[in-house]
């Protein structure tokens, strides 16, 4: 990371996309992360954006500000002879979390979509201010409960930035193996989302099986299912003794084998594809102009993790496979989630085989921003999460973050325009969204 004086209005403004994608604009103004997917790099800038409005987390920075609900994506007119605006939601038999899509249609044909967040606006990040690390990370880690392990791991990333504190190898192996048990879980549900909207049930029941003996796992190794309480250093949660790994290694060569079964059936399964194939695409520039992160970024063939664009340990000394398609649809979204499930047991593999033995071993934090504020981002199951925390005498006294959601909401609202209602859920279920991350 580095910072200087370049602007958006110094970038090419006949380049396509242009310019780079914004992944982070902090909410004082002060700083922005960007994406420039071309070359591969991530750069952080101080002070404001200037030049072409490309800022996809504007309206999410806004949002600090007030309550209620808010619109998360394009919001543009659409007019025209029998046209009229469908409230989807707030609550719906197929999202399982409280939104809603304002969708613009004659009939049939989605014209337009905005989702709406904020229903249940929690406050969780104001409610960080003036509480201790350790008492912080036990909010931050419920934000999003199926997605704590990164939400953790990125909070306390940015507060040892802060502070400017060492971070124990042994930690950040900690936190990457709850981090990959997570992004299994996570991806092989939104494979049995996708299997419940087209009346797979006996596919539905198998792939909710393989995510609740993730799950367990989880529980066995870190004393609860979603890891709460587990990541905190030194907790005594951790039943991760050679034993419990070499448990663990055994549990989870079962598990592949299992999941490798069952997604050859998906695969030859005409009604699984034909559902998802051609269903919510997103070019390449759409998905580089709008910050698409995660799947939905290398779906459209855009090799962006931050686990190799930006490693830290273990990350640095495993192999990792990085999948990617190139149609943008939600076929190639579900199918680069497949292959990181694959790539996740390799490297759980790698990690319990290879795991630290000495707790001397420290690592750098991330730069700090300025004096008693960081910034970390880690590759969460749906993409890069970045959170920046200002510390003072230990304490919270600001934190924000940008999260997957928040990033791919715009993207989800694009890919079905000219789509039908039918391939709602479809669409929304190969993006891993998550209204609690918006809300929080």
């Amino acid at each position: 990371m580095s910072g200087g004086p370049w602007r958006l209005a110094d970038a090419d403004p006949m380049r396509e996309p242009s310019p780079p994608a914004v992944a982070y604009a902090a909410p004082d103004g002060t700083l922005t992360l960007f994406n420039d997917y071309s070359d591969g790099v991530s750069r952080l800038f101080r002070g404001p954006p200037s030049g072409p409005a490309r800022d996809p987390v504007e309206l999410w920075n806004a949002r600090r500000e007030r309550r209620g609900p808010a619109r998360l994506g394009p919001d543009e007119p659409v007019e025209g002879y029998g046209v009229f605006t469908f409230p989807y939601g707030p609550i719906s038999m197929g999202v399982p979390e409280s939104g809603r899509f304002d969708v613009r249609t004659y009939g049939e044909r989605v014209l337009a979509l905005v989702p709406v967040g904020g229903f249940k606006a929690r406050g969780i990040l104001d409610s960080l201010v003036g509480r201790s690390v350790p008492d912080a990370v036990l909010r931050v880690e419920r934000l999003a409960g199926h997605l704590s392990a990164a939400h953790t791991s990125a909070f306390l990333g940015a507060c040892e930035s802060a502070a400017g504190r060492s971070i124990p190898e042994t930690e950040l192996w900690v936190r990457a193996l709850a981090q990959e048990l997570q992004r299994i879980y996570n991806h092989v549900h939104v494979i049995a989302r996708i299997a419940e909207a087209a009346s797979q049930n006996v596919g539905l029941a198998q792939t909710h099986a393989l995510g609740e003996e993730v799950l367990r796992l989880t529980g066995s190794l870190f004393g609860h299912r979603w890891a709460f309480g587990a990541l905190a250093a030194g907790s005594p949660l951790r039943r991760l003794e050679r034993s419990d790994r070499e448990r663990a290694a055994a549990t989870l060569a079962r598990l592949l084998e299992e999941f490798e079964s069952l997604w050859a059936l998906f695969l030859e399964s005409r009604t699984f594809i034909d559902r998802i194939q051609g269903t919510g695409p997103i070019d390449r520039d759409a998905a580089t102009r709008w910050g698409a992160v995660g799947p939905a970024l290398r779906a459209t063939g855009v090799p962006w993790d931050d686990r190799l664009r930006q490693p830290v340990a273990p990350y640095t000394d495993l192999y990792l496979e990085l999948p990617k398609e190139v149609d943008g649809d939600a076929l190639s979204r579900v199918v680069v989630r497949a292959e990181e499930v694959r790539a996740s047991f390799l490297l759980l593999e790698q990690m319990l085989e290879r795991w630290p033995h000495d707790p001397s071993v420290e690592h750098a934090p991330w730069p700090a921003v300025a004096s008693g504020r960081g910034l970390s981002r880690v590759e969460a199951p749906s993409g890069d999460l970045v959170y920046d925390v200002t510390l003072e005498e230990g304490r919270v006294r600001r934190a924000a973050m940008r999260t997957p959601s928040q990033a791919n909401w715009p993207l989800f609202a694009l890919g079905l325009r000219g789509g039908v209602f039918t391939d709602f859920h479809f669409a929304l279920e190969s993006f891993g969204l998550s209204f609690a991350e918006t809300d929080g």
